[in-house]
């Protein structure tokens, strides 16, 4: 039989030498004793030219695919089992409900961690499974009446193959055709870019996207099977789109997942959905600072602009600025097929994880404005083939693309602007700097950071050790509305007005209270906040009495969603935030002091990172020339830093050595912090 089909190959393909069919060839011998699978559905098809076509096709872009093997996580099969029960008998997530089901498993299981390991497509997939799956996807594009115009390029590309970044279920085609049925019956008149719509919002509103519980709360729960992505609709962005990827293939939308190493200015990489076919930006996103204030603002969609709008983000000290969107470095298509100039093809030495994928394609020009640049570089002879450029992360150094370096410079092409770049080599997992870091201008000008003809300034005021983000400044306008009272009858029959939160609080703010009547009761109401607002939230609350003697007392109120209780608003921590349930009829919180007392101030903390400088607490203040280098450290006075005689043009970071983690790197810039 196998000496047939080669027979046959050899006939099919009559350059036997090309990429193609060594491609092919290659992927059966690695697929060792599963290779009679394979040729199975080859021999199934032998008589139907597209379907054998699509058969090859499948085949020889499988090397390195794989799947996760489910016996290996069945310790946290619990988790799942327990999320999909509650989904089904709920439709949705109601109050953030997925950490407390995630939290009493973690109590009464708190060993139960998976060990994740993977099985080779080729050596493992069934030629039942194949077979079906390819004969479902010829039925769909045949006969779904928004395929007509689908070609059988595109349908192999996008809608054929099973799997997306290693992840699929044997049946999820059955699964899709099933759930969108009725759907399917009122939409024969639509675009399948249309049908693509509907179903990705549809999903949109079902699958939840939820990085904090899977990368901070309870790591370790991903991955997960498909099975498990499908009935229990929860996961970070990676398998939401893999979820949404399967979904449209299923039913004749071509579709394929987007990606980026690193953020320009934020860390972690994102994931997103491409329709194949969807019309040419017009406005391709230019990584410009600027605030949402309307619909003709949306470059591409929300991953790139939080479209929220709000008039109190006005109200900020003029020391700061908001960081309204992120910025994207490159923009890469995570395909089935391989990509024949590839890094992972074509490299000899160790290369960084992300290029290890052999289907990224770079189409950074489809999305955001770039340039092509050439490098400055400094030495003639390189340690490594490659050289990279690299974003920075909260601490480290992220490759997100990389050239071929030639003699002192090296020419990245499709590079975003606005963004700050190291070029470096990768050896053993670290990242050696190569040359100057600098920032990608709209012009395309490089701005480097060489400290040969650094100037020094004679002093610089810090006042945050992160940018002040979009999203922390609406959680901080969320309070705005608050009603502060005081009383003294138990049923608040008395209460009379003292404050009312009327702009937008940077990070904390305070007032007084100027009577010498003694009260027992401080109320806080916050029912009438504006809806265009988030959601009020706040992180703590201090009363003062006399000789600014801190008052205790019992607190009560509405009662706060999951971990975000009633108690963190006293906890003394100015990063853990009460959020009140919504759903309950009034809003409030009411600190009983036990006895009538005179109250002097009281400071509030709104929901926040927790990122500006902080009284007391103790900083270092680096700058980089080839690493980073201390400038000294100190502690922080009246809420900021104030430092002399330090470099000019240069880039700097602030570490808090008190608390706190996030950090990231910024110019000083006509005395304001510019980050980057």
């Amino acid at each position: 039989m196998r000496t047939i089909l080669y027979l046959f190959l050899i006939i099919l393909f009559p350059s036997c030498l090309s990429n193609q069919s060594k491609q092919l060839e290659k992927a059966f011998e690695l697929a060792y004793r599963n290779r009679q699978e394979l040729e199975k559905i080859s021999e199934y098809c032998q008589n139907e030219p597209d379907k054998l076509s699509a058969v090859h096709f499948l085949i020889k872009n499988m090397t390195g695919k794989q799947v996760i093997d489910s016996n290996s996580i069945k310790n946290s099969q619990l988790y799942f089992d327990a999320l999909t029960f509650y989904f089904n008998n709920q439709g949705r997530y109601k109050n953030d409900i997925q950490y407390i089901i995630c939290d009493s498993i973690k109590q009464l299981y708190p060993y139960a961690e998976s060990r994740p390991l993977y099985l080779l497509d080729l050596q493992h997939i069934s030629s039942d499974f194949l077979i079906h799956h390819i004969n479902y996807c010829f039925h769909v594009w045949q006969q779904y009446p928004w395929c007509k115009d689908i070609d059988f390029d595109t349908f192999s590309k996008f809608i054929l193959p099973y799997t997306t970044s290693n992840c699929y279920w044997e049946q999820a085609s059955d699964f899709f055709e099933q759930k969108y049925a009725a759907l399917r019956d009122t939409v024969s008149h639509k675009s399948y870019k249309e049908i693509g719509k509907i179903i990705s919002e549809d999903i949109d509103k079902t699958f939840v996207q939820n990085w904090v519980l899977f990368s901070q709360k309870h790591k370790g729960l991903l991955p997960t099977t498909f099975k498990n992505l499908a009935t229990a609709q929860i996961g970070t962005c990676l398998e939401a789109n893999i979820y949404k990827i399967a979904a449209l293939r299923a039913n004749g939308i071509p579709a394929t997942l987007n990606t980026f190493p690193n953020w320009g200015n934020a860390n972690s990489s994102h994931f997103w959905t491409e329709i194949i076919g969807d019309e040419h930006i017009d406005n391709l996103y230019d990584n410009t600072q600027r605030p949402y204030v309307s619909k003709n603002d949306i470059l591409v969609d929300n991953i790139f602009w939080k479209n929220t709008y709000s008039p109190a983000l006005k109200n900020i000290p003029p020391y700061t600025s908001i960081q309204y969107c992120r910025t994207i470095p490159k923009v890469y298509r995570v395909n089935y097929e391989i990509q024949q100039n590839c890094l992972a093809l074509r490299a000899k030495e160790e290369i960084p994880d992300f290029f290890r994928n052999p289907g990224i394609e770079d189409i950074t020009d489809k999305y955001i404005v770039c340039k092509d640049i050439e490098v400055p570089l400094w030495d003639n002879k390189h340690k490594k083939e490659y050289v990279y450029l690299c974003c920075y992360d909260d601490n480290n150094w992220i490759p997100v693309c990389w050239s071929i370096p030639r003699k002192k410079q090296a020419l990245f092409t499709k590079v975003g602007v606005n963004v700050l770049y190291l070029p470096a080599y990768y050896e053993s997992g670290a990242i050696i700097p190569a040359g100057d870091a600098f920032i990608l201008k709209e012009d395309g000008e490089l701005k480097c950071f060489s400290q040969k003809a650094s100037k020094n300034e004679t002093s610089a005021t810090f006042y945050s050790k992160m940018p002040y983000r979009q999203h922390t400044a609406l959680q901080a306008a969320g309070t705005i509305g608050t009603r502060f009272s005081v009383c003294n009858n138990k049923d608040l029959s008395d209460s009379l007005n003292v404050y009312t939160i009327e702009k937008l609080p940077f990070y904390e703010d305070s007032f007084k209270i100027p009577t010498n009547k003694k009260y027992r009761y401080l109320v806080c109401e916050f029912q009438n906040t504006p809806t265009f607002q988030d959601p009020f939230s706040i992180a703590e609350i201090k009363v003062f009495g006399e000789n600014q003697q801190q008052l205790e007392g019992k607190l009560t109120g509405t009662k706060g969603i999951s971990d975000n209780k009633l108690e963190n608003v006293i906890d003394g921590d100015r990063v853990s935030f009460y959020q009140p349930n919504k759903s309950e009829k009034q809003q409030y919180l009411v600190f009983d002091f036990g006895k009538s007392s005179k109250i002097e101030k009281v400071e509030f903390y709104p929901r926040s990172d927790d990122n500006r400088i902080v009284t007391g607490e103790l900083y270092e203040l680096f700058y980089w020339d080839k690493k980073w280098i201390s400038l000294g450290r100190q502690y922080g006075k009246e809420n900021r830093l104030a430092f002399h005689n330090i470099p000019q043009n240069a880039l700097f970071r602030i570490h808090n050595h008190t608390r706190g983690k996030e950090h990231r790197p910024f110019t000083y810039e006509e005395g304001k912090q510019v980050w980057w």
